[in-house]
């Protein structure tokens, strides 16, 4: 899926546009891990980040993991193990 967005250039000058992106990406994961909305690993790949790397990012700004059940693990490793396979990876 692709989104769009327009932003005020002046609030953004020091960023380039791909680096903003990814800034903008990373956070949109984030808020959404927060919130519940994304399992940490749909979390790290809308970031585009591995798991130890998203992980350190929520620790050095104090955002607690969030705990995942047994089943929800399961449930997010069928997932992924079934679009791996729909998608040829």
């Amino acid at each position: 899926m692709k989104v769009t967005l327009s932003l005020p250039s002046q609030q953004f000058m020091l960023d380039s546009p791909v680096r903003l992106a990814q800034k903008i990406k990373l956070y949109a994961a984030v808020a959404m891990y927060q919130t519940g909305e994304l399992s940490i690993g749909a979390a790290c790949e809308v970031a585009n980040v591995d798991r130890y790397w998203f992980v350190d990012f929520l620790n050095q700004h104090d955002i607690p993991l969030q705990v995942q059940t047994p089943d929800e693990l399961e449930a997010e490793c069928r997932a992924l193990l079934s679009y791996n396979n729909k998608h040829g990876h």
